[in-house]
């Protein structure tokens, strides 16, 4: 009886010390195992957290670097306007101007946080390449059959970055690598064109090209005694190529296929199926026009394209504007700064926006942790006001026992007579 209890009071003051009534894996496998999993589970969501509060702080040291730049790009912009008053010291102006671009500089240098500055970034190349990404890991994720995933929050840079190496920033000039290819002949239109009856030839593609957003290419056409034009933009490019695999919104156009789903894109853009008097056909290596069927025997003539740009074709650099120069263009400086603002104002709401996304992640992350605790508690955790009762009611066992064995041993004769 005493060994009997002794391996009772053994169990019981374990459970009472470390407070879980299963321990090992020898007092219920199934849930130990279960158990030692979420323990586990519950460790990497703590990591997962500290990740998080790092990437908020990350997001912060962002937001406040841009919120102090939409403050300094209003009075830049005010000091351009007032610079083109007559009789005004435009030297005067440009000292200013002059300071407030150091300060945008210094701003975009320090908004550095654990070797991470998200303002000034040495990305080259397109905005759709991974370089011009990071992320913030914001989850830990167990599937049903027991694999695990870690989530991240993506971050997009190129909406943010105010300066980068190569230009290209939102504050910079466009460089020639951020223009694509070039215009180069507009993939062979440049200068073409073109008469016949049936299926009139198209512009020859000879090298890949970039329409931009400055961009406008208006061709004039004939098809018989009608008369109309098709107009050649970024967004004509976007609607014919983007969204497919392997394309992006950036207006390239690579190959004579591209060229050709362009070219079907401006002939029929918003035109009503009557209106319609040719349209682009064909795919590597050919391009043609066609006339729609009720003018397929008229001739069709395409006139010399007119290529203009809304803006300089290299963009304006903050850093280069300069009042006192007598040949500036302060309608194009107001319209360029105005849409930097803009930009700038648009990364700062982004900012908010996965500033807000974080902050939800952390308080569900916390509510998850605690979630997990309970479910381990009901799992494994002792009943302590039961097991300490137990524990007492042992203790008052085993002394029972312990009398009832030394009274035995100290009178064993009077005892065994009790048997006889």
């Amino acid at each position: 009886m005493l060994r009997s209890l002794d391996s009772q009071m053994f169990g019981a003051e374990r459970q009472v010390a470390s407070g879980l009534r299963i321990e090992q894996a020898s007092d219920n496998a199934a849930y130990w195992s279960i158990a030692t999993t979420m323990r586990s589970d519950n460790g990497a969501l703590s990591a997962v957290q500290d990740a998080l509060g790092l990437g908020a702080a990350k997001v912060e040291t962002a937001y406040e670097g841009i919120a102090a730049t939409t403050d300094i790009l209003a009075a830049f912009m005010a000091k351009v306007v007032s610079a083109q008053q007559d009789g005004i010291d435009k030297n005067k102006i440009q000292e200013e101007l002059e300071q407030l671009k150091q300060q945008i500089v210094s701003i975009s240098n320090s908004a550095s946080f654990a070797g991470q500055n998200w303002l000034r970034s040495d990305m080259q190349g397109q905005a759709s390449e991974a370089g011009a990404k990071t992320s913030v890991v914001s989850s830990f994720n167990r599937s049903e059959d027991g694999t695990v995933s870690v989530g991240t929050i993506d971050v997009d840079l190129s909406k943010l970055v105010l300066f980068k190496n190569g230009g290209g920033g939102i504050l910079q000039k466009e460089p020639d690598p951020d223009l694509g290819h070039g215009l180069g002949t507009i993939g062979g239109l440049l200068g073409f064109s073109t008469s016949g009856y049936g299926d009139v030839p198209g512009p020859v593609f000879d090298q890949p090209f970039t329409i931009t957003k400055f961009d406008v290419v208006t061709v004039a056409f004939s098809v018989g005694t009608s008369n109309d034009t098709f107009v050649i933009t970024k967004n004509v490019v976007d609607q014919a190529l983007g969204g497919q695999i392997g394309y992006g919104f950036d207006g390239d156009i690579e190959s004579t296929a591209d060229w050709a789903k362009v070219l079907l894109q401006a002939t029929f853009l918003n035109k009503a199926p009557p209106d319609i008097l040719f349209a682009a056909q064909g795919g590597a290596p050919n391009i043609f026009f066609r006339a729609t069927i009720p003018l397929a025997a008229e001739l069709i003539t395409v006139q010399p394209p007119v290529h203009t740009r809304t803006l300089p074709p290299e963009g304006i650099d903050i850093l280069d504007i300069d009042v006192t120069d007598p040949d500036i263009d302060f309608p194009t400086i107001t319209l360029v700064l105005d849409e930097m603002q803009q930009k700038v104002i648009s990364a700062g709401a982004y900012l908010g926006s996965l500033r807000s996304r974080i902050a939800m992640q952390e308080a569900f992350g916390n509510s998850l942790a605690d979630s997990l605790d309970r479910g381990i508690g009901r799992l494994v955790d002792a009943n302590m006001s039961e097991a300490s009762s137990r524990l007492k009611a042992l203790q008052v066992q085993q002394q029972l026992a312990t009398q009832s064995l030394s009274i035995a041993n100290s009178d064993a004769q009077n005892i065994l007579s009790l048997f006889r």
